[in-house]
């Protein structure tokens, strides 16, 4: 049998999972969506033949949802994850899991009260090859032990509504959970800095680029670029140097054209053409972790958590300048041990 699945959230990520399920991924069917937007439901509800509702949690509990997935904004995910778990349905949600820390840990108390893990997280960068490989290289120590690791998180544009917050909510979070799946550890401490010049392409309220630094608790030291009007491209760079060696992401141009010009290489424009494949794999992974009815695996509601808090000290060294360190809590034995993909 399918899995029936309902969708809550119609926007640009919401769409592109909602044509995942139709075109790519096995054993489950959208019956239902959801967005608070009626016309906007009603147009994708007859072109997909499925169920409109307007109000997320009246979906939840339909009868006709034997999962949840989340792609609406940071601010509802928590009403909406605490309803899927009250109502026993597995759930996934993109990142980030919530806004703040304290919210995501009302997740945290719920699921573990449920007394079994519903949900799994969209950080869909575990699910990459190039990432897979690069965690492979460093768990088989031949790079030696890890010093210090290069990150880049380059947008050609973005809206006029994103803030300088977003910047640590919602373009850092990527790479504060690769830290932590890449190196198995905890990051400790979180610095903002912010280069005097910045792009021209930048509306006036942001600072762009930014480098943010991060340390583990090993320290190993972690430098983030990012510059989300570089112009060019959706470009994505990680590097890990090793005493021993160096290993980086596997080559991101998607194509590679020759001709009498010379070689021309096209790189992505959106995190869901460059991430096609991994989002393509953690849905389905999600599907057939319900299917089977073994309980979730991938980025858990205690990765979220663990980038909250990370997230929150980041903001505060946003606005202030300075090093913030990261206190980690006890991890409660259901998320034990560290979630992989």
């Amino acid at each position: 049998m399918s899995v029936n699945i309902g969708l809550i959230g119609l926007g640009m990520i919401g769409r592109d999972h909602l044509q995942r399920f139709k075109q790519v991924i096995n054993n489950a069917n959208v019956t239902a969506i959801c967005d608070i937007n009626s016309g906007v439901a009603n147009a994708l509800a007859q072109e997909y033949n499925v169920t409109p509702f307007y109000d997320a949690i009246e979906m939840i509990n339909s009868e006709l949802v034997d999962a949840v997935f989340i792609c609406s904004i940071g601010p509802v995910h928590k009403e909406q994850i605490l309803a899927a778990i009250k109502a026993g349905k597995p759930v996934f949600c993109e990142k980030p899991l919530t806004p703040t820390a304290i919210d995501a840990r009302e997740i945290i108390e719920a699921e573990v009260s449920y007394g079994k893990r519903l949900l799994q997280l969209g950080f869909m960068r575990r699910f990459d090859p190039g990432y897979q490989a690069l965690k492979q290289s460093i768990g088989t120590g031949e790079l030696g032990e890890i010093l210090l690791m290069h990150c880049a998180h380059r947008n050609p544009s973005v809206p006029e509504s994103y803030t300088l917050e977003m910047a640590i909510n919602d373009s850092a979070t990527h790479e504060i959970d690769i830290i932590h799946y890449l190196l198995n550890e905890n990051i400790v401490s979180v610095r903002v800095d912010k280069p005097r010049k910045k792009t021209s392409r930048a509306l006036g309220h942001l600072q762009d680029p930014l480098i943010v630094i991060f340390e583990t608790e090993s320290g190993v030291r972690i430098d983030d670029e990012l510059f989300v009007n570089c112009h060019y491209g959706y470009d994505i760079r990680c590097e890990v140097i090793g005493e021993n060696a160096i290993a980086s992401l596997t080559e991101q141009a998607l194509t590679v054209t020759r001709s009498a010009n010379g070689v021309g290489r096209h790189i992505a424009q959106s995190c869901m053409e460059r991430f096609a494949t991994a989002y393509d794999r953690e849905v389905q992974n999600f599907v057939d972790r319900v299917k089977s009815g073994s309980g979730m695996t991938g980025p858990s509601s205690w990765d979220g958590y663990l980038v909250a808090l990370v997230c929150d000290a980041g903001i505060a060294s946003l606005n202030d300048g300075l090093k913030h360190d990261v206190t980690i809590p006890a991890r409660p034995a259901l998320y034990q041990p560290l979630s992989e993909s």
